[in-house]
């Protein structure tokens, strides 16, 4: 009976060495660590929009690159201003002391200029003169030009054919890198997707969206950033300015 009361009690306990080790053996799945978004790292820390209304429309471009730039919690606080003025084409900030002060008040490491869109496309040679004048007074101080390309009216998509013309040739003429708004901005109108609309309802400014993704393609191509990785929405639907940053990149 002792005998058989030891052996009850040895099996017990190996039964439940067993299932210690059992349970000591199995596969634990630890969950991977949540990764950070890693900001980028730049040199290009003051950049000045020059343009007209379609630049500085809902708070303007600037504005927003700006609150891009915040989300990537950068070492240093960056500088992006504006000189944009309803109506300018570049040859009149050319004779505006605003904008000549605002230009020759520092070193800017980048300068981006906007043509006014009718000028784009029906005075190529009065944009690339423009281009070239804004060359020569910043030539020296290693700023680097982008040019921002319009996008057409809501009524007259053929402008878009001219635009990309005076650009490419302004472009050729100086070598500066363009960011091809007007070109994505069509592309995305042709898509026909329902919860977009570019356009203010006056056919020509551009919606929240429209500078949202001007914005966007600004971030992309000076900062050479994707950004759906960024997240920065700009009071936009998730989805939105989802589909939005996709196409910008």
């Amino acid at each position: 009976m002792e005998a058989s009361s030891n052996f009850l009690k040895r099996s017990g306990f190996l039964t439940l060495l067993m299932i210690f080790v059992l349970c000591c053996s199995k596969e634990v799945n630890i969950p991977e660590p949540v990764q950070a978004y890693e900001p980028h790292t730049s040199k290009i820390r003051e950049i000045l929009f020059i343009g007209n209304s379609f630049t500085s429309f809902n708070l303007g471009i600037s504005y927003h690159l700006n609150l891009y730039l915040a989300n990537d919690s950068l070492s240093y606080k960056p500088l992006i201003q504006e000189a944009a003025f309803s109506g300018y084409s570049l040859a009149v900030h050319l004779t505006n002391e605003q904008t000549l002060a605002k230009l020759n008040e520092r070193s800017w490491d980048v300068i981006i200029l906007q043509e006014n869109t009718d000028i784009a496309v029906n005075d190529t040679m009065a944009t690339l003169e423009s281009i070239k004048a804004f060359q020569e007074l910043v030539g020296n101080k290693g700023t680097l030009i982008y040019l921002l390309m319009s996008w057409p009216y809501k009524d007259q998509p053929e402008m878009l054919i001219p635009i990309i013309k005076t650009f490419e040739e302004g472009s050729q003429a100086i070598g500066a890198t363009i960011i091809p708004v007007g070109e994505v901005w069509t592309a995305i109108n042709q898509d026909g997707n329902p919860n977009i609309d570019l356009y203010n309802a006056d056919g020509m400014h551009p919606s929240l969206q429209g500078t949202f993704l001007a914005a966007s393609m600004c971030y992309s191509h000076i900062y050479n950033q994707n950004p759906s990785e960024n997240p920065y929405l700009a009071g936009l639907e998730n989805t939105t300015a989802l589909y939005l940053k996709q196409k910008a990149n």
